[in-house]
């Protein structure tokens, strides 16, 4: 599969070569598309979908394409804890470094509640085998944008208020620190929700901007364009994954945002409130175009996947024990974290009322409202 798109990748990126991002509306091959927003912009923020499985190939198929490889400088990535960045970029210039040492900037976050999906790891290996096969070429570079937390050291709940309540804060840091100031261009990859834009940029895009960024906002979605049911036919004709640009004159951009990006799974985003609550009617739902620049369609709702860490890592390891003890610290209890199949709909059918109620949040930390902890040396 990941062979398959680099293959068209390569080929599409020779024939868009020094295009714009598309017109609006229509698609155009993803990883161009993405390639070609680094002509005008330093910064293209990339809204993910959770542990998605056509996402991370892509994702793997894009670090590894030339085109890409020769304009960007870092990736910077939401499931990366800081403190490990030493060993990770180490890991990525391709040392031999020992995998469970490694393997905790993306097993070891506070931004994740639950194991991480495997395709987190997929992309360090996906960029450490790229610099590998590219020497003599500038490398790219996986920056963690997670806060700093150890785990070992964390006893309770109060230890982890700090890092929690400062997630969206760091990244930004990092990016200014390890990006902006170093002249880089940078993907930078979080859940959308972090990226989208309401009444204007989204909290880490605006202070990107303040630095001096120009950025562009990508989200992921799919062809849902309602409830659960309600699909949109135009998309049937796109070839996947594909990139379209949104704007005033494409039908896509007028597309609801929140159908798009849970697959029909959530209600309506609407502009963020601005001022006191009053009896005006609640403003029109945003809409695709609202919200970002260009939507990454990954193909129908129901074809798409995420996929989750094996059984075997988890049932009777040590790392399992140690995510039940997390959870209980985090959530009141383990409950059932371990899953039962490799992979799953990414977008299941919502459960009626009553049904299966998922397990309620415990007030936060008091310690949510502390600054973060000096930043430990990394290792």
């Amino acid at each position: 599969m990941c062979a398959r798109y680099l293959l068209l990748s390569v080929f599409m990126g020779l024939c868009y070569a020094g295009a714009a991002t598309g017109q609006q509306g229509q698609p155009r091959d993803a990883a161009a598309g993405i390639t070609a927003a680094f002509q005008d912009h330093d910064l293209v923020l990339f809204g993910e979908i959770h542990g998605n499985k056509q996402e991370y190939e892509f994702l793997r198929a894009l670090v590894a394409n030339p085109a890409f490889a020769d304009r960007v400088d870092d990736i910077v990535v939401e499931f990366g804890n800081s403190l490990y960045q030493k060993s990770v970029d180490r890991y990525i210039a391709g040392e031999d470094v020992p995998l469970d040492q490694v393997q905790k900037a993306w097993r070891n976050l506070v931004g994740a509640v639950g194991p991480p999906s495997p395709v987190y790891a997929s992309l360090y290996q996906a960029v450490r085998e790229g610099n590998l096969k590219r020497q003599g070429k500038h490398p790219l570079r996986v920056v963690c944008g997670d806060p700093y937390i150890d785990w070992e050291k964390v006893k309770d709940r109060e230890d982890i208020g700090p890092f929690l309540a400062h997630r969206d804060e760091w990244y930004t840091e990092v990016v200014k620190e390890e990006v902006l100031a170093k002249h880089h261009r940078a993907l930078l990859i979080m859940g959308w929700g972090h990226f989208l834009r309401r009444n204007g940029p989204g909290g880490v895009e605006r202070q990107l901007r303040e630095a001096g960024a120009n950025t562009y906002v990508v989200v992921v979605g799919t062809n849902t364009t309602g409830g659960y049911d309600e699909v949109d036919a135009r998309f049937a004709a796109w070839p996947t994954p594909a990139m379209a640009s949104l704007g005033d004159n494409g039908w896509v951009g007028e597309l609801p945002a929140m159908a798009v990006l849970s697959g029909g799974t959530m209600s309506a985003l609407r502009p963020a409130a601005a001022g006191a609550a009053s009896a005006a009617p609640a403003p029109a739902p945003l809409k695709l175009k609202d919200v970002a620049d260009a939507l990454l369609y990954l193909g129908p709702r129901d074809r798409l996947m995420q996929v989750f860490m094996p059984r075997t890592e988890l049932e009777g390891t040590p790392y399992g024990k140690e995510m039940e003890r997390r959870l209980t610290l985090e959530l009141g209890s383990a409950g059932e974290f371990i899953p039962e199949k490799p992979e799953a709909a990414q977008f299941p059918r919502p459960q009626t009322a009553g049904a299966g109620a998922p397990h309620p949040w415990p007030a936060p930390p008091k310690s949510m409202n502390a600054p973060l902890p000096p930043r430990p040396a990394s290792q």
